[in-house]
Order: structure tokens, then sequence, then C-alpha cells
């Protein structure tokens, strides 16, 4: 079948060493600055206590009160006033006796991690963009593809040249081929991990999650250390990360699909997929085990279950956050309670089963779509939960110019994160509106996540539509 394939062709750009000197100088100052404000600013204070940068499972300031609790020899669960992981307060119980700058550093220091696994992660993208193969057009038949990925060094598009020998192309360097060639297919930029961990740390959502100290940071870490080390066919480690994520996080569980994927992603034994899979499995189930084990092990019960996790499920505390499940509990008559709450815990299965079996090929773009969709679906979000998904877009800058709404998107982000804090001060301070208000708005907000997905999704499928159907390039096409 390979003859019949094309190596993509791929344009150098941005990666000049001045550019690249950039980037890094760049990534040094966001998070040395990030450790400045950290410890020498009341900025956080004022973020902690932010609805959007912080919920009831991620809040510092409800962490501190659970082990001021705990540090004076009472049970921080009782009450349902500390509803984090049981680990995060013994984390922080080792913080109390070390002076402020540790823990500056600690947030700090996450960020940096996250920011050096995601280029770990571009870098596997990279890979996986110069591996990506199109099907011939009927007017290339004539060429040999017996090569390498076609790669175009200049930025000038009426200079371009192909850096593949012309003797492996069969073909002769000039101008008029090349653009019959590119019209078939698209020249994409090639990517610049560097530049993708760039746009992590100036992103907005990611600046704020950490000055706030959310801790919804360690979340994100195990997130990406499970991404690491299943690209290192790393099970054991892989499994642990995500059981960590899923200890963290309820709905974190989920990422196994996409985990599962990536470790049978270049096998072909189909005994071998079973056994990797039943491994990967296994291993999630001890270490989710072993991480509750050690937790009743500290406190001496299990009362963190339902003061946790029971809380992400029940939605009993009603706190405005960036969701809208606090609105809609808030105003439902109190008999269709647990039918709902069914109804909207199980969201998350019936949108991520079918994303699984429809990119099951793709395993880093399933990871997209199924963060994404945690994003929007689980009971307590923040914009941590956004700039978790958000970083996987850049991934894919090739999609870009496939999209169909990206300025309707930009403009429904930036109306409604520039409302948010109005709306909550009219409602909350100024006593001039009410939760409606603010509920409009975190629609609107939802709406934004939901369109940006959904036109990623569709770019992504509308490629993949022209990369095997060649007669379909350059053709708008109507989707039914």
């Amino acid at each position: 079948m390979k003859q019949n394939l094309l190596p993509p062709l791929i344009k150098k750009k941005y990666d000049t060493l001045a550019f690249q000197k950039f980037l890094k100088i760049s990534i040094a100052l966001l998070l040395i600055s990030r450790l400045f404000i950290l410890n020498f600013t009341k900025i956080p204070d004022v973020l902690g206590q932010r609805f959007e940068l912080t919920t009831p499972i991620t809040s510092l300031k409800k962490l501190k009160e659970g082990l001021y609790l705990f540090q004076h020899g009472l049970d921080p669960y009782e009450g349902g006033l500390y509803t984090q992981a049981p680990l995060l307060l013994f984390l922080y119980h080792i913080l109390s006796y070390l002076p402020k700058i540790f823990e500056s550093l600690l947030y700090t220091t996450c960020d940096g991690l996250i920011a050096y696994y995601i280029y770990h992660i571009s870098i596997y993208r990279k890979k996986n963009q110069l591996s990506l193969y199109w099907v011939k057009s009927a007017p290339e038949n004539k060429f040999s593809t017996d090569t390498e990925n076609a790669v175009i060094d200049s930025d000038n598009d009426s200079e371009q040249e192909l850096k593949v020998p012309p003797q492996k192309l069969g073909i002769k360097k000039n101008n008029k081929l090349f653009k019959d060639i590119s019209s078939q297919r698209p020249v994409d930029i090639l990517l610049n991990p560097l530049l993708v961990v760039t746009i992590y740390l100036v992103n907005p959502f990611t600046i704020l999650s950490c000055l706030s100290k959310s801790t919804i940071i360690f979340n994100n870490l195990a997130y990406f250390l499970f991404f690491f080390y299943k690209f290192q066919e790393n099970i054991n480690l892989s499994m642990f990360f995500a059981a960590l994520g899923s200890y963290l996080s309820f709905y974190s569980f989920v990422i196994v699909g996409p985990c599962l994927l990536f470790l049978i992603e270049n096998k072909n034994d189909s005994f071998k997929k079973k056994k990797i899979i039943a491994e990967a499995i296994g291993l999630y189930i001890v270490y989710v085990a072993s991480l509750l084990g050690v937790s009743y092990l500290l406190l001496g019960s299990f009362r963190f279950l339902k003061a946790f996790y029971g809380v992400v499920l029940s939605i009993s505390d009603l706190t405005p956050n960036i969701g809208h499940y606090w609105y809609f509990f808030t105003e439902i008559f109190e008999h269709f309670r647990i039918f709902f709450l069914w109804v909207f815990q199980l969201h998350i299965i019936i949108f991520v089963v079918p994303s699984i079996l429809k990119f099951k090929e793709q395993p880093l773009f399933l990871t997209l779509v199924v963060t994404s969709l945690i994003s929007q679906l689980k009971t307590y979000p923040s914009v941590g939960d956004v700039a978790l998904y958000m970083i996987f877009i850049p991934m894919y800058q090739e999609l870009f110019k496939y999209m169909t709404y990206p300025f309707y998107t930009l403009n429904f982000f930036l109306y409604s994160i520039s409302f948010e804090p109005l709306m909550y001060d009219l409602w909350i301070w100024q006593g001039t509106g009410n939760a409606n208000f603010l509920f409009i708005i975190n629609l609107i907000f939802n709406i934004a996540q939901i369109l940006l997905l959904t036109d990623t999704i569709h770019a992504f499928l509308k490629r993949e539509h022209e990369r095997h159907y060649p007669e379909f390039r350059g053709k708008e096409l109507a989707w039914k």
C-alpha cells in the first residue's frame, strides 16, 4: 500500500536559533515571575477567593481550614468543611513547618514540570505529524513515493524547495511542480515544542490557576506524568499516575481509556494487546486501592470517601463555579434530585465512550477530546480544567485552517470572561442581580467551550477525510 502513499509537505518555520533562544528566555522569565508573585505579593490571596479559579474541591483556603482542624486533633472531614484528598492534607502538614517560599516553589515547580512534560508530548506529536501519509491523487500517480518526509526550508512560498533529493522523488525541482503537489496536499508548519510550552505558560488560564494556588495543579501534573510515561510505554508508572489523577479528581478515571489505546498503539498481536490491557487495568485497580489504603492508615477511617468523593457525586456543596450544576440543583425540586443526579453523572460516560470508539486510532487527539469533556461535564470545574485541555490544541496547529468558527469562539470566550466577575459582583456583593445573571454568563462560557471542541473535531475529521480521499481535497463537503 505504501506505493499509493505520499509523505506530508512540511514547512520549517519558527525554528531559527534566535527564535528558539527567545522562547527559552521567555519560559525562564515566565516561571521566575510566577515565583516572585507567589512569594512576594498579596495577589495569590486575592485570586484564591475567586470562584472562577477555585472550587470547594480545589480551594487552598478550604485545605488550610482542614489542616487547622487536623493539627488540633479534630477530624477535618467532620461537618463537610474539608472536601479534598487526604494526601493533600499531609503534604500541607509538612509545608506548614517550612518557610513560605517552599509553598511558592512547590507551585512554580509543578508548573515547570508540566511545561517539561508538555515539551516531550509535543515531540511525540511532532514525530506523529511527520509520519502521517496522504493517499495519492490521480495526477500524482506518476511520481515515485519511496521517500522520507518532504520538508520545506524557505518561509517564502514563492521560493519553496523540497529538501528530499529529487532523484528519490523521481521528479525535477521546479516551482510549477511544487505548486501542483501542494494543491493536493496542504503545507503544514512543523510543530515547535518550545512554542507549545510557551503558549501553555503564557495562557491566562494557566497563570491565574497557578497564582490562585488552586490544588488543581497537582491533578494536572499527575495527568501529564501519566501521558509522559505512557509514551515511554511504562505501564507501571503510567497506571500509577492515572490512579493518582483519579484519586485527586474523581472524573480522571476516564483517561484510562486513551491510556490503554496508547499502550497497544503499535502492537499487532491481539493476544499481546489483551495481555497489556488486562495488566494495565489490574495495576490501575491496585494503585487506586493502595492510595485509598494509605489514606485510611493516615486518618484511621474511611470517612473521607463520603466527604470527598460523596460531595463530587451528590453535588451537596452548591457554591457557585464556572459550571452549571450548582444552579440546576439549587432550583430543582428535591424529589427529582436523585433522578437528575444519575442523568448528569452518566453524561460523562455517554459522551466519552463514543469518542473512544471514534478516535481509537488517534490516542493523542482522543486525549484532547476526553479532557475537554471532563472540563465541561465535571461537577466542580475551574479554569485550571480548561487550561488542561487547551494546551493540546496548539499541538494540532495544522487544523486551524480547517476550522469554521474561530472568530465566534474567541469572541464567546472574551465576552464571558469579561462579564463573569461583573455578574458575580452584581449578585453577591451589590445585591442588584440574582443567580440567573451568573448562570447565563456561565452558559455562554460553556457554549464557547462546546464551539471550540466541536470545531476542532470537525476540522480533524475533515482533514482525515481529505488525507484518505484525494478526490475531495480543496472542496467544501456537506456533512449530514
